[in-house]
């Protein structure tokens, strides 16, 4: 059970049915990609791409995942980032962390409006009245 250190980007249109460690397959058809999890349990991790999803990007050969992979109800519990290829392992989080990343989660899913800076809600207030004297 070694870990895997470096994820390789594979294009396909669907997925093979067995995964080989160490690629990450993307499917833009489906918008899904998959890879054997990094601590080298040999778990498939499927993350959905999207914009409440996973977002990936290939540059160089090399691809980058975000947010991070937490397979949280895996046995092992792992938890990284996937960055230029590498793996970047992250600590573990608590229940309490990983509930308020799924209610996140789900708002985000269900369009839920965004938290404004300051600086856009003043922008705001600012074209409001100088729309009024207009």
């Amino acid at each position: 059970m070694a870990k895997i250190r470096w994820l390789k980007p594979q294009f396909v249109e669907s997925m093979p049915d067995s995964l080989e460690d160490g690629i990450f397959y993307i499917s833009e058809k489906y918008r899904i990609a998959l890879h054997n999890c990094a601590c080298g349990c040999g778990r498939e991790v499927s993350t959905p791409l999207g914009p409440t999803e996973f977002s990936v990007r290939v540059d160089n050969g090399a691809v980058t995942v975000r947010p991070s992979i937490g397979n949280h109800d895996y046995p092992c519990r792992s938890h990284y980032l996937i960055t230029d290829g590498g793996i970047d392992w992250a600590g573990a989080m608590s229940r309490e962390a990983i509930q308020a990343g799924r209610d996140h989660d789900r708002l985000l899913k269900r369009g839920a409006p965004q938290k404004r800076t300051i600086f856009e809600w003043l922008k705001d207030i600012w074209a409001g009245i100088r729309n009024y004297f207009k």
